[in-house]
């Protein structure tokens, strides 16, 4: 590096941090700067080599601590998965361990996705607790905790996105002639109609209200399903659809119990929605049921959501007016607890986790 010395620190500072590993401030020989350039080669690819064993050390221990977290492994077992892992695909430790946190985080961001699906459907369902008078005042708490947990998912979606999606593809425009159309994946639109549902859930739960809070959370629901749906399809050959399908039986859960409170609170209600509710939730169920991604604890919260789930049935069937709606609400946050436990094991599966 002849004459660094006179070069001011900052620029030579500014060099090192882009990768420079010469300044030369005259022109060498031929032969001279041969040498200087093979050194500089062997230079850059002992730090390349350097930088690719701290990150497959950082990605091994980051992928350690998710097994042992999701599986309740020690250490030694989680290093153990990952090494037979590498072997069985032939790749790199590292490779491996990038992998399963990136597939951690796939599974994870489609169950965040997905879960305003279900917080849309239970805010309105709350709604109508509310003006309905059963169980007011605890509806009240469950409504503005479940705000909440819109807004701590919202928070934490647009930081996980980038870090698990694809690079973005140009799709094919529909019309000739037009220049291909950018699909990335964006939180956007489900912030933008959770803007629109927020203000609509404060206030007296009037006929009116729950009307357009309804709508409202129609929108949000739809935004939030698209979203988690095409995040799921991002996961190639993981089995990611069956994270997605158990999040949607969450959000099935809550809008038949608030379908069946709104057809008692608005004359003219249209049946068809919550009839519609109860054979998609019954097929997703039968789905869950012959899924080959399975546990033993996965089994078990499946028995208690299917005896959940005709509790539910027996109480829209057998009962009628304040008694059903009281049942039919209990019945749904049961069902919801059970789900969101159940969507938790499929996010933490094995089978997802090292795809």
């Amino acid at each position: 590096m002849p004459d660094a010395p006179a070069l001011r620190p900052p620029l030579l500072q500014r060099a090192m941090a882009l990768g420079v590993q010469l300044i030369l401030e005259s022109m060498p020989a031929a032969e001279a700067l041969r040498r200087q350039l093979r050194w500089a080669v062997w230079q850059a690819d002992r730090f390349a080599a350097v930088r690719a064993q701290l990150d497959d050390r950082k990605w091994t221990e980051r992928a350690k601590g998710l097994l042992m977290s999701a599986r309740d492994l020690d250490e030694d077992s989680a290093f153990r998965l990952l090494r037979d892992a590498a072997m069985h695909a032939h790749l790199r430790l590292g490779e491996v361990a990038r992998s399963v946190v990136q597939s951690a985080q796939l599974a994870e961001a489609v169950n965040l996705a997905g879960q305003q699906r279900m917080l849309s459907q239970r805010l309105v369902k709350l709604m109508a607790q509310r003006a309905a008078g059963i169980e007011a005042k605890r509806a009240k708490t469950l409504q503005d905790d479940s705000c909440a947990r819109v807004a701590a998912n919202l928070s934490r979606l647009p930081a996980l996105l980038p870090a698990v999606m694809p690079a973005v593809v140009p799709a094919p425009s529909p019309v000739a002639g037009l220049a291909p159309s950018l699909t990335p994946l964006q939180v956007d639109p489900v912030i933008d109609a959770w803007r629109r549902l927020e203000p609509l859930l404060a206030g007296k739960p009037t006929p009116e209200a729950l009307l357009a809070a309804d709508a409202a959370a129609d929108d949000l629901r739809a935004h939030s399903d698209a979203l988690a749906s095409a995040i799921a399809a991002c996961g190639g050959g993981k089995p990611l659809h069956v994270v997605n399908l158990c999040g949607r039986q969450r959000m099935l859960s809550q809008q038949l119990a608030k379908e069946a409170l709104l057809a008692d609170l608005l004359p003219g209600r249209d049946p068809a929605v919550l009839l519609d509710s109860l054979d998609r939730f019954a097929a997703g169920l039968a789905e869950l049921e012959s899924s080959p991604l399975s546990s033993d604890a996965i089994r078990a919260l499946l028995a208690e959501v299917g005896a959940e789930w005709l509790r539910l049935m027996r109480s829209l069937r057998d009962a009628h007016g304040r008694e059903a709606a009281g049942g039919l609400a209990r019945s749904s946050e049961i069902l919801l607890d059970r789900l969101d436990l159940l969507t938790g094991h499929y996010q933490q599966s094995l089978q997802i986790i090292l795809g």
